[in-house]
């Protein structure tokens, strides 16, 4: 526990000296020797955060943009680490992500990111992932715009929301890690636009994801891979967002697509290419009173060819990963801000890391239901192997029933400290159920 405490507390130094400034008054630098970065005005552009979009409402014809988290995760019993996936049991988060933006005219808008995040499981197993976004917006008309390159997809709730001050939680929801990725990002094209002032939509043709990188644990988490070159199958993501009732907004989305790109295996009649379609079906409501925020997030997924698949991991990997043909997870979330019970000072003061007319003290609770092998082919599971041993296999069942108890506080606008409680409980039974135990999480997270 201290160790935890020491970690934050050290990052919290290194972004106190690293975090850019939003042009405050700074006595000590006169203004022609300051180095200041253009404030957010908190506004989105379709599919993207908040940092993401700053390049569409800039004054300037450039835009540096970006956010930073750090979380640290204090395991209260078992962890499971048989999965093979350290996005799953990780100990230590740290993530930046900077943006650059650039507008060639008021129609066409060029926006990049380069993150780097870092997992570390508190013992040996480490790892580095870089991840980019490159895309062009073409702003024909309010009814119809276009995106062309490495983007999000337009699908679920935190994929579009995933800076660390746009929810709550330490770290992201099971439901939107396990049965719908985050960050999910793909190289394809989207259109997007309004049909009324209420009523959006967006659609996104994307490559889709490699159904050779599934890992049982995490469905189709690890199959989002980025390949070069044209795609070798098209998968299709719509969303339809719905926001004409005062504070609510309403969401529905999706992913159809092929995952095996052309990839075959040896069946009893020669070489078979595998398709492995992917369907999944999401939505979200959020709505937002005074102090008040209320956030459900449902989603339905489907894998075919689970046998195939099987095969496929086994000669991609070595180990045969038996799939859930049907998954679900859904999640209810109510977060309310203490502060204005307290008395507030008259006069706001404002320092480098915080601003105490932007002071916000939310506590939260959430429950979460999700399951990865709602529906599975169990004939996968293989008694023995040729030679009277069991073929390699990995069956990972996340039947997880999850309540999360947790409070924030903002000390800017852009910067949040965040702690939270989870009470984990893995409710499969058998051989393949391994055991969940409660988690304390510390973070903390900033854009700019």
């Amino acid at each position: 526990m201290k160790l935890f405490v020491f970690k934050l507390f050290l990052f919290l130094i290194i972004v106190g000296v690293s975090l850019p400034t939003s042009g405050q008054n700074q006595s000590d630098t006169t203004k022609s020797e300051k180095v200041t970065v253009e404030k957010l005005k908190y506004k989105q552009q379709p599919g993207l955060a908040l940092a993401a979009s700053k390049i569409f409402f800039s004054d300037k014809r450039y835009s540096i943009s970006g956010f930073g988290e750090a979380s640290f995760v204090e395991y209260l019993g078992p962890k499971d680490t048989d999965s093979g996936d350290l996005e799953l049991y990780f100990t230590n988060l740290y993530r930046f992500a900077t943006f650059f933006g650039y507008r060639f005219s008021d129609k066409f808008i060029w926006n990049s990111e380069l993150q780097v995040e870092y997992l570390h499981d508190g013992r040996e197993e480490n790892r580095t992932e870089f991840l980019f976004e490159a895309f062009i917006d073409y702003l024909w008309q309010d009814y119809l715009k276009f995106r062309l390159g490495y983007f999000p997809l337009p699908i679920g709730y935190v994929n579009n929301n995933d800076e660390p001050i746009m929810f709550y939680s330490v770290n992201r929801s099971e439901v939107e890690r396990l049965i719908t990725p985050t960050t999910w990002i793909e190289f394809g094209a989207m259109f997007y636009g309004n049909f009324t002032d209420d009523l959006s939509y967006a659609l996104g043709i994307s490559q889709g994801l490699n159904a050779a990188e599934y890992i049982s644990g995490s469905w189709i988490r690890q199959g989002r891979v980025i390949t070069w070159g044209l795609p070798k199958a098209l998968s299709f993501t719509p969303q339809l967002n719905y926001s004409g009732i005062d504070n609510l907004n309403l969401s529905i989305s999706g992913f159809f697509g092929n995952s095996g790109q052309e990839q075959t295996i040896i069946g009893n009649d020669g070489p078979q290419e595998v398709k492995a379609p992917v369907r999944i079906g999401t939505g979200f409501a959020k709505y937002e009173r005074d102090n008040w925020r209320f956030v459900t997030v449902g989603t339905y997924g489907a894998l075919q060819q689970t046998r195939e698949i099987a095969a496929l991991t086994g000669m991609e990997n070595g180990i045969r990963q038996i799939m859930g043909d049907r998954t679900m997870g859904y999640l209810f979330e109510l977060g309310h801000d203490l502060l204005p019970y307290f008395k507030k000072r008259k006069t706001a003061s404002e320092g480098f890391l915080y601003n105490t007319g932007e002071f916000k003290l939310p506590v939260f609770v959430r429950y979460e239901r999700l399951n990865t092998h709602l529906r599975f082919d169990d004939r996968l599971i293989p008694q023995t192997g040729p030679t009277g041993t069991p073929f390699p296999f990995s069956l990972v069942q996340n039947n997880l029933r999850i309540w999360t108890l947790g409070l924030n506080f903002n000390t800017k606008e852009n910067i949040v400290l965040k702690t939270n409680y989870q009470f984990r409980k893995n409710l499969a039974t058998g051989d393949f159920a391994f055991e969940e135990g409660n988690r304390l999480e510390f973070g903390f997270g900033f854009i700019f």
